[in-house]
């Protein structure tokens, strides 16, 4: 299917079916799905040395043991 085919389908949407459609959009752009291989390891591992950069080794330590010691689930959308 291609982008044209999709607004014409669009075009003969209820009200109702346009605003389900919109909260889709809203969610996909604010919560992008991630998918193997797209992660540029090198701007990761140079964006986390600029993170570093001046904080002692034990403010690093106590920043890393902070983000390790609690998981928080992420909120169940259907509740």
């Amino acid at each position: 299917m291609i982008f044209t085919d999709v607004m014409k389908a669009v075009e003969q949407f209820s009200p109702e079916e346009l605003r389900q459609l919109r909260e889709y959009i809203q969610q996909r752009e604010q919560h992008p799905e991630l998918k193997a291989g797209t992660l540029d390891m090198d701007e990761l591992l140079e964006g986390l040395e600029e993170m570093r950069l001046g904080l002692t080794d034990d403010e690093f330590r106590e920043i890393e043991r902070a983000m390790n010691e609690e998981y928080v689930e992420p909120l169940d959308k259907n509740q």
